[in-house]
């Protein structure tokens, strides 16, 4: 299934993105104390109906922290949480253990705008896995886009049926700049963590360019040999397994050796559109294939690195800027858009970056790599447009 990109006007279809290589497709505080009339003097525990013991990501503002939820009787969990006013961003996420879609109902801002709905500017209809639903986990992030923020105040919630509810929230200064923490693993015993020096880098200089700061902490070698071929779906049993060995508090980015099953071939996939941040679970990390951007025993560190950071987008909240066909879309106003009507030049169906130069083929998040001959002519997937790099620079896990 290949992820859908989204605009109001085109509903997505599926959040998990992967890509084929053999057709070069590329494929993520203490007391808060508010303002409003009557709780000057209450604390977020007091407010938010936490019914857990908040968590701390270290060094970060962040705090990780479980939502109390009641039965309406509209047959809808219900719940709520207040954002303080020096709220930055959060990350609502959605678990059913059973692995059956799960997803919100709405989600409230303190103006009253359900921001899940098909009128809201925020254009998450349709987009967000917590409007869509998927398998086990769901969420949705704020903002995802500069058109809506997580306003300072209460915010509310219907669900339905789950397991539990947790918000990722940040709090701090408006941010100009973002430092994200990324941590690397290589599994199977093709390839060392030598091997993907190279790629690191270029990953860490596209983002470096874009206004992204990038610490990359020391590769961890996974040598289990279960982990070294692994299932590109996130709630295998085994891809679970290895995922879920991830750190909360950063992006977890796994080089499997290769996939395995139907997925062999497949350059990389995400857990989501975001994927989890702040907990250690099945969702909190990405897969890129090694084989898949080998030649004999050479990795392709360029593409390789572009694959790598393509990933990280996803896991922070960053769609498709056009999707296969080009009549999908992702949310964001100023990313270009590869209009099928205009530039199917061979009329296949499916747009490559040749045919959408200069209408975000150069974008790091298009659907598909430059093919042999333009990456061999220098043609790379670099930049990001200035609301994509918004989104970053929001992530509950950016500092």
């Amino acid at each position: 299934m290949f992820h859908q990109k989204r605009n109001l006007k085109y509903p997505s279809l599926f959040l998990i993105c992967f890509f084929i290589s053999t057709a070069l497709f590329l494929n993520s505080c203490g007391r808060f104390i508010l303002k409003d009339e009557g709780v000057e003097n209450k604390s977020i525990e007091e407010l938010s109906g936490v019914s857990s013991a908040k968590t701390n990501l270290d060094g970060l503002k962040t705090e990780i922290f479980e939502i109390t939820q009641t039965v309406g009787s509209d047959g809808f969990l219900a719940g709520f949480f207040v954002v303080p006013e020096d709220g930055v961003s959060f990350l609502l996420s959605i678990f059913l253990g059973s692995n059956y879609d799960i997803k919100f109902y709405s989600l409230t801002d303190p103006d009253g705008i359900d921001i899940l709905s098909a009128s809201s500017t925020s254009n998450l209809d349709n987009a967000s896995s917590g409007d869509i639903g998927t398998r086990g986990y769901a969420n949705v992030l704020v903002p995802q886009s500069p058109d809506f923020s997580a306003k300072a105040g209460t915010w509310t919630f219907k669900a339905y049926t789950n397991d539990r509810v947790s918000i990722a929230l940040r709090t701090g200064s408006t941010p100009s700049a973002a430092t994200i923490v990324v941590q690397p693993y290589i599994t199977g015993t093709t390839w060392s963590a030598g091997d993907i020096s190279a790629a690191l880098s270029v990953m860490s200089g596209i983002y470096s360019a874009n206004g992204i700061t990038l610490t990359i902490n020391d590769t961890i070698t996974i040598s289990d040999t279960q982990y070294a071929a692994v299932s590109g779906t996130f709630t295998d049993s085994t891809t679970s397994a290895l995922v879920t060995q991830g750190s909360a508090a950063t992006v977890n980015l796994f080089f499997i050796e290769d996939y395995s099953g139907s997925w062999s071939g497949i350059l990389g996939n995400a857990a989501g559109i975001p994927g989890s941040m702040g907990i250690a679970n099945s969702w909190n990390g990405v897969l890129n294939s090694l084989s898949a951007h080998a030649s004999g025993t050479t990795l392709d560190s360029q593409l390789l690195g572009e694959t790598a950071a393509h990933q990280i987008g996803f896991q922070l909240g960053l769609f498709h800027t056009t999707e296969t066909g080009g009549t999908v879309f992702d949310i964001l106003t100023d990313t270009a858009e590869c209009l099928n009507s205009t530039k199917d030049f061979d009329r296949n169906g499916k747009m490559s970056a040749e045919e959408c130069e200069g209408y975000g083929g150069e974008n790091l998040m298009f659907w598909t790599a430059w093919n042999t001959s333009s990456r061999s002519a220098g043609k790379k997937q670099e930049t990001l447009s200035s609301h994509q790099q918004h989104v970053l620079k929001y992530s509950p896990i950016a500092k």
